[in-house]
């Protein structure tokens, strides 16, 4: 949507909608209305990942009113931010910013600071998505407020300033937020996000020439992807790869790389993903000039 790592952070915030329900989910025994609404999120968060988003909307709105009706404010939250992702990908972004500017604008109810910077983190990676850098950098600015370095998003907002430096062109302050967000995710329990991480801070690297540590962060994403078994940014990874040997000369390499690419596009039945892999490997075998792979 922006530039080349634009959606190498489509999964910003993935795992952590997981870490809000866990940290909104209270260890007592819950009421009757209480354990309603979560039984609901619950059957929500299984449709938003099948991809049933029309679904997901309906019983998260239900959970919503739910939790409404008991002042449940983590809960709440919670709801509103896996809302606000959902009618992002029902391509209703107006909607999607109500959702968490209702977690700003009530301040009636207390929500968890951890929460109020996922949510910030997220309207942020909108703007940036809608190429709205100025909002995205007063959001980040925003959850950092919130999350004062200590809080399960601290490595998405290290993530979204670098993509902001980036933007910027600003490369070495952008490799040094994408290297502080490898850190700050090396946990082991974010480990999708870490791979966007990885993969920025080669795109970053990419971009300063630096073609070996490129390759080493590329290789390093492309091991977690494997090992989460995710077919479309194991393909992104393969790209990255053959981009990163292309322009270090080393052509049969890339071209193994962009030979894996296609293989992984045709089994995920991507026909428009494979007919931009051989598009690559026809610049590549015709010696021409060709700029590093968009992401899909």
């Amino acid at each position: 949507v922006l530039h080349m790592h634009s959606r190498s952070s489509s999964a910003l915030l993935w795992t952590f909608c997981l870490i809000l329900v866990a940290c909104g989910s209270a260890p007592e025994k819950q009421n009757f209305r209480s354990e309603q609404a979560n039984k609901l999120s619950a059957r929500a968060d299984a449709a938003f990942l099948q991809g049933e988003y029309e679904g997901a909307k309906n019983d998260y709105l239900q959970a919503l009113r739910i939790n409404q009706s008991v002042e449940n404010a983590a809960e709440i939250a919670v709801v509103r931010f896996n809302l606000a992702r959902v009618f992002r990908e029902l391509a209703h972004p107006e909607q999607a910013h109500l959702q968490l500017d209702a977690l700003f604008s009530e301040p009636a109810l207390s929500y968890p600071p951890a929460t109020l910077a996922a949510a910030a983190a997220l309207k942020s990676q909108f703007y940036l998505e809608g190429n709205e850098s100025s909002l995205a950098l007063s959001w980040t600015e925003k959850g950092e407020g919130y999350c004062q370095k200590n809080c399960p998003v601290a490595g998405s907002l290290l993530l979204l300033r670098a993509q902001l430096a980036q933007l910027d062109n600003r490369l070495d302050e952008a490799l040094k937020f994408a290297d502080d967000a490898v850190s700050a995710l090396n946990s082991g329990m974010q480990q999708m996000e870490l791979a966007n991480a990885q993969r920025l801070s080669g795109e970053i690297s990419l971009s300063r020439n630096d073609f070996t540590r490129a390759m080493h962060s590329f290789q390093q994403a492309h091991a977690i992807d494997q090992k989460l078994g995710i077919p479309g940014k194991i393909r992104l990874d393969l790209l990255r790869l053959g981009a990163a040997h292309q322009r270090a000369g080393a052509a049969s390499t890339a071209l193994h790389f962009y030979a894996r690419a296609l293989t992984v596009s045709d089994a995920m039945g991507s026909v428009q993903g494979a007919d931009e892999v051989r598009a690559y490997m026809k610049g590549l075998q015709n010696n021409s000039t060709v700029n590093p792979p968009e992401p899909r």
